[in-house]
């Protein structure tokens, strides 16, 4: 069977009980640490797969990988994770889990990268126009790249705008490249 459609049915079936059980908000939150901490980690897979470790020894590691704070649901939802040894596809279940939230709770992921830091001001007023834009809230992640030069990279949801100085000479680096083999 489809790895993606396994984990998807272990998503939409915990993010069901969690909407039941009114802890849909602090699964988000364990299953971002889960997913932060399997790019951060990238042997974790492996370990969760190995049959050298016991299902108590799998649902420590996964509780220290998800913040180590107890959970009831997610502690329920992860003993059945591995009793029926899908503990492989946690990674794809978290990230799973995490879109079906956000889409769920209408939450805009807006990422803004400049070249120096914003001001208040600034980050508010985006963060007021793409919630405007969406009519939900929206999770803004800023960063400060000083190796763009100028302008600004923005990804909103899965769109990409990139109006950095460092890509615009990019791009004329390229046109005089061209017109130099001519």
């Amino acid at each position: 069977m489809n790895r993606g459609i396994i984990s998807t049915r272990y998503a939409k079936a915990l993010l069901s009980y969690a909407l039941e059980k009114g802890a849909e908000d602090k699964i988000y939150f364990k299953m971002k640490q889960l997913s932060r901490c399997f790019f951060e980690v990238p042997d974790l897979e492996k370990a969760l797969s190995s049959p050298v470790l016991s299902s108590g020894d799998k649902f420590s590691v996964v509780q220290t990988a998800s913040g180590n704070i107890p959970d009831n649901e997610f502690d329920k939802f992860t003993d059945l994770v591995i009793k029926n040894n899908r503990e492989h596809l946690l990674h794809l279940i978290s990230l799973c889990y995490i879109s079906l939230y956000l889409k769920k709770k209408n939450i805009s992921i807006c990422s803004l990268v400049t070249a120096v830091p914003l001001t208040e001001e600034i980050e508010a007023k985006i963060s007021r126009l793409i919630t405007d834009k969406t009519h939900g809230s929206v999770e803004f992640r800023k960063s400060v790249d000083p190796d763009i030069l100028g302008g600004f990279v923005f990804e909103l949801d899965y769109n990409r705008f990139d109006a950095s100085i460092a890509t615009q000479l990019k791009r004329i680096k390229r046109q005089l490249e061209v017109l130099n083999n001519y």
